[in-house]
């Protein structure tokens, strides 16, 4: 009997060592949003407060929007940066603060000594010609929560973003020729998409120019899947994450059919641009906090779409936490194009745990049933 029991426990703890070796990998997301949130990945400088740092705001708003809790130094370090360059922000920079204090649950209405809110209200958006400086006030008007920006302004942006459409279906980053000419980008585009989403069904003329970016956005896929510039030939984990962000916005999934090249979606495709760590790896193949935060969106807005909740530019109040698994799709079986993205597994990672923990459970009982016996 003893050697059975000893026999059984052997084999118990080798179970349970098994399971923690030779588990898959964590879940995706959860990979980028632990790199995202390590000080020591990222290197920001929050002693630097001559002028707000963008890469600062979209990380804070993005994990706020992922459920997790930002860097607790943000709330100071904003609040002194815009206080120490207000008169400098641009009106991107503005939507951005507002996009990335709301979302930390910090008063946008009093940042640095100033209302933001109406700092973006007071912009002329008919004389903006930088794409970000129309399309991120407009996201950042229909995120705050409790602060009634007149329709009016958000219809002057809508239709300064209309004029900007280029015969091709695109966006330019900026709507005149600064000396090398206008030509529209997958970026800018997708991110115009995401601006008008919520007119799409209420707007001919806004439903007509999101059909026609849709058509553009498709011609920039490539057959990894991933999205970029096919004419320089650079595909971008940015790109690809603002394609499914801008998909997602307008309720489509990213992993159909329609979207997929040689079987492969963009949300699988986000795998190609990630380190082993987690991090977002940019054109010079070096993790990159500019690109993982963009990964990390994508990401979570896929999320809220499998599971029906408010895209990702919607304020909901959410309770810091462990990130959410959820499963990503994977290239159909037999698929194997040249650079594609390996197959996205997301596993139960408490799968195997029961049978080990079941074998140790049962060990024990034996251990006292003979204890008793010989009691």
């Amino acid at each position: 009997m003893k050697k059975f029991i000893s026999a059984l426990l052997c084999a118990a703890l080798l179970c349970a060592f098994c399971v923690q070796v030779f588990a898959a990998p964590q879940n995706p997301k959860q990979a980028v949003t632990a790199w995202l949130a390590n000080s020591g990945n990222t290197g920001f400088d929050y002693t630097d407060t001559s002028y707000p740092d963008s890469l600062i705001d979209w990380t804070a708003f993005t994990l706020a929007q992922a459920g997790e809790s930002p860097d607790a130094a943000y709330a100071a370090y904003i609040d002194e940066a815009v206080k120490n360059s207000f008169d400098l922000l641009y009106p991107s920079d503005l939507a951005r603060i507002v996009l990335s204090t709301t979302a930390c649950g910090l008063d946008a209405r009093n940042i640095g000594g100033h209302d933001l809110l109406e700092a973006l209200d007071a912009v002329d958006y008919s004389a903006q010609v930088y794409l970000s400086s129309l399309a991120f006030p407009l996201l950042a008007m229909n995120f705050s929560a409790g602060f009634h920006f007149p329709d009016s302004t958000k219809q002057t942006i809508v239709k300064t973003l209309l004029a900007a459409q280029q015969p091709d279906g695109g966006f330019p980053y900026c709507s005149v020729d600064e000396g090398w000419g206008i030509s529209s980008d997958c970026d800018t585009t997708a991110m115009a998409v995401q601006a008008f989403a919520p007119y799409y069904d209420t707007d001919e003329a806004v439903r007509e120019a999101v059909d026609k970016a849709l058509v553009y956005l498709k011609a920039q896929q490539f057959d990894t899947g991933a999205f970029g510039s096919p004419v320089f030939g650079t595909q971008s984990g940015e790109s690809t994450a603002q394609v499914i962000l801008a998909l997602c916005a307008l309720g489509l999934d990213p992993t159909a059919e329609e979207y997929c090249k040689n079987g492969v979606s963009p949300v699988a495709a986000l795998q190609i641009f990630l380190s082993d760590n987690g991090g977002g790896l940019n054109y010079a193949n070096a993790e990159d906090p500019l690109t993982t935060y963009q990964i990390l969106q994508a990401y979570e807005a896929y999320e809220r779409f499998q599971n029906g909740e408010p895209t990702l530019y919607t304020y909901v109040e959410r309770t810091p936490g462990p990130t959410t698994q959820s499963q990503t799709d994977t290239p159909e079986q037999g698929t194997d194009p040249a650079g594609a993205a390996e197959t996205v597994d997301i596993p139960n990672t408490g799968a195997g745990a029961p049978t080990a923990a079941a074998l140790v459970m049962l060990a024990a009982a034996a251990v006292l049933v003979v204890r008793k016996k010989h009691a």
